[in-house]
């Protein structure tokens, strides 16, 4: 086996981004040399995408950048459900207060939607990462049922299944949406994602940013791949295919595995030794993976090990070391 490292500690797309996407970016190179706030040309593109007015977006610097300004606006009494993204536990940075809400259930992520009196902001992660989903009238629920808060449901990893409610924040003042290029379109490292909500929402939350936040080759970025939506939904759909055959071969194995939409999967072993010991052979064989909450969750002990979905030819590699360390 190869001694190069195997990275599959984070949920980003491992295949490189097409060249389309480079050769899209000369217009916007060429006109970079200016300040460029909340460029229309992307914004009017992602409204018409979702059938949504213009003045319900604001775009970001990634979701980590709309989950701030939230935090700032509106984060004094947070409630989260873990096990979920690390960042909302910027709370407790920014001067808020966190209050996770452990919802792993008989090993499946369930929230509970009722009212919760003293929360000022609450943040739902749909599809969740590391594992889970919440149908969309679940998620309604919740926000139906705490209007005196501000609801957000971050899809980040929304375009990895039909589960979004971007239609609905028109009927709620007090709910917002977050999406990203990060995850279904292959860009964490251009940084860029947008809120959807109220323009009242909107027009508090955009103080806590930059004036001209978002880099503007980012925008380009953003706008080609829109342009390209075929070739990113099949790169989606590969890796939708090649999670549910590594979750059945994991399951055929007599590991226990928890549900997911995303480009994830996550192990629950019976304690903490186990998953050390299984971590501690993945990395012997050249295998990065993320065990308890890594660098990316918060709510997990070190009894779960979660695996990013790679190329094809990087599971394969994965499934035979997991089958060595079986036989050991």
């Amino acid at each position: 086996m190869s001694t190069d490292k195997i990275n599959l500690q984070y949920t980003t797309i491992k295949e490189p981004l097409p060249d389309f996407i480079y050769n899209g970016l000369a217009t916007y190179s060429k006109n970079a040399n200016s300040y460029k706030p909340q460029p229309a040309e992307l914004i009017d593109k992602l409204a018409k995408k979702h059938n949504i007015p213009s003045e319900m977006i604001y775009l970001t610097a990634g979701i980590d950048e709309a989950i701030q300004m939230f935090i700032l606006a509106y984060g004094q009494n947070t409630y989260v459900f873990t096990p979920t993204y690390v960042v909302y536990s910027d709370v407790k940075e920014l001067g808020g207060k966190l209050n996770p809400v452990a919802s792993i259930e008989n090993n499946e992520f369930l929230i509970k939607t009722e009212k919760i009196s003293d929360a000022t902001l609450i943040f739902l992660a749909n599809p969740n990462n590391p594992s889970g989903v919440t149908s969309k009238e679940k998620v309604i629920e919740l926000v139906v049922n705490n209007s005196h808060a501000k609801v957000v449901i971050d899809e980040a990893y929304g375009d990895f299944a039909d589960l979004s409610v971007i239609d609905q924040v028109k009927n709620y003042p007090h709910m917002a949406v977050f999406r990203s290029f990060s995850k279904g379109y292959s860009m964490a490292g251009n940084r860029l994602g947008y809120i959807v909500a109220n323009p009242e929402i909107i027009k508090k939350v955009k103080n806590k940013s930059q004036w001209a936040n978002v880099s503007y080759l980012s925008i380009g970025a953003g706008i080609v791949a829109l342009d390209h939506e075929d070739y990113f939904a099949k790169i989606r759909e590969d890796i939708g295919v090649r999670r549910d055959e590594f979750i059945k071969f994991l399951k055929e194995s007599g590991y226990t595995v928890l549900s997911s939409r995303i480009n994830v999967v996550l192990i629950k072993f019976d304690d903490e030794n186990k998953g050390n010991e299984f971590t501690n052979f993945l990395t012997d064989n050249n295998f990065i993976v993320s065990q308890g909450n890594g660098n990316s969750n918060i709510g997990l002990d070190n009894s779960y090990v979660r695996i990013a979905i790679g190329t094809k030819e990087q599971m394969k590699i994965l499934e035979s070391v997991i089958l060595k360390y079986r036989s050991t």
